[in-house]
């Protein structure tokens, strides 16, 4: 029949512009063939399977330096390592290096379980390497043309909101397990500065309340820290990162769920524009990395859903307002501290 051949969309008037006779877009319906979908995985060419390829490799090798930076200011660690040559070592490194990876995985599930829930079709997550924190998380592209703006937040928010709880408790059962440590075995914990803690607001509210006496060292200090507690950390800031509103990161594509198409890409450009004054003004490694990033990869808009005039319900609103407070106090630094 016809609807075999033929999809709908409805949407805005894309000839609409301010100033018009009509105060707001008048609606639109466009048809166009069932064979149109956004890109398959079978159209990537030989380029984009080897890109997709050295990505992947990059990003296993930046999370396993991530894990070792953990443990260089440990003196049993460095020595081991400096003075001794003893690799065996670095096994003490594995627990966060697979953590990562596995917070990366839950993301990923989260996503799959709300795609299939909302009848959108996803592709295979191609993970971003961080030189500062092992990785930026992934691209999960999307293969088929979301139903409505509700399925399009239920698909982006899964993802970075699953893992932005799980790190939280990830990084409040770190901290009871470094606390009850016990003395003979607290040489063998990873090893970070206090300054670490201060690149966050949140991250350093959590620590004050549970271990507020850590909050008055000096940021040089070194401090021992369960290794739990920097697998959250890292998922933690991976998520806040994702949530940001721009272009297909799982923030904008919320946003544009939230306000229209039309309106997100108001909001993407600003916050892009934000990213930049902060690499420019800020010690913000990450800032200046993940700006690059996305701006190459990420700040285009995403596929469009059927119905772009259907917004969503007042719960999904207020979710979508947690998810920006939550970004904001994680990226955020704690008082005293600088931006991570």
């Amino acid at each position: 029949g016809l609807s075999d051949r033929i999809q709908l969309f409805l949407m805005e008037d894309p000839e609409w512009r301010p100033g018009d006779r009509e105060e707001e877009p008048l609606p639109a319906i466009l048809a166009v063939s069932t064979n149109v979908l956004p890109e398959q995985t079978s159209d990537s060419g030989l380029a984009k399977k080897a890109i997709t390829g050295l990505s992947i490799a990059s990003t296993i090798f930046a999370t396993f330096a991530y894990a070792v930076s953990n443990y260089a200011l440990n003196p049993q660690f460095f020595s081991a390592i400096v003075d001794h040559s003893d690799a065996s070592v670095i096994g003490q490194c594995l627990p966060i290096f697979f953590g990562v990876w596995a917070l990366s995985l839950v993301h990923e599930i989260a996503h799959y379980v709300a795609a299939k829930a909302t009848d959108v079709k996803i592709g295979w997550p191609v993970p971003i390497p961080s030189l500062q924190i092992g990785t930026f998380g992934s691209i999960t592209p999307l293969r088929s043309f979301p139903k409505s703006r509700t399925a399009l937040f239920d698909v982006a928010m899964s993802g970075p909101l699953v893992t932005a709880m799980t790190s939280i408790g990830c990084m409040v059962a770190g901290i009871f397990m470094t606390i009850q440590t016990s003395a003979a075995d607290i040489s063998t914990l990873a090893t970070v500065p206090v300054a670490l803690l201060k690149t966050s607001f949140l991250v350093g509210s959590l620590t004050s309340v549970f271990a507020p006496k850590v909050m008055t060292l000096p940021l040089s200090q070194p401090i021992p820290i369960h290794p739990l507690f920097l697998i959250g950390f890292a998922g933690l800031i991976v998520s806040a990162l994702n949530l940001l509103p721009i272009g297909r990161l799982d923030g904008g594509r919320a946003c544009s769920a939230i306000l229209g198409r039309r309106s997100a890409y108001l909001v993407s450009f600003t916050t892009l524009l934000f990213l930049a004054i902060a690499a420019l003004t800020q010690t913000s490694a990450v800032s200046i990395f993940f700006g690059l990033i996305v701006t190459v990869f990420q700040r285009n808009a995403d596929v469009p859903v059927k119905d772009e005039l259907s917004g969503v319900d007042d719960v999904r609103m207020g979710v979508y307002i947690f998810s920006i407070v939550l970004t904001v106090l994680t990226l955020a630094p704690f008082p005293g501290g600088l931006p991570i």
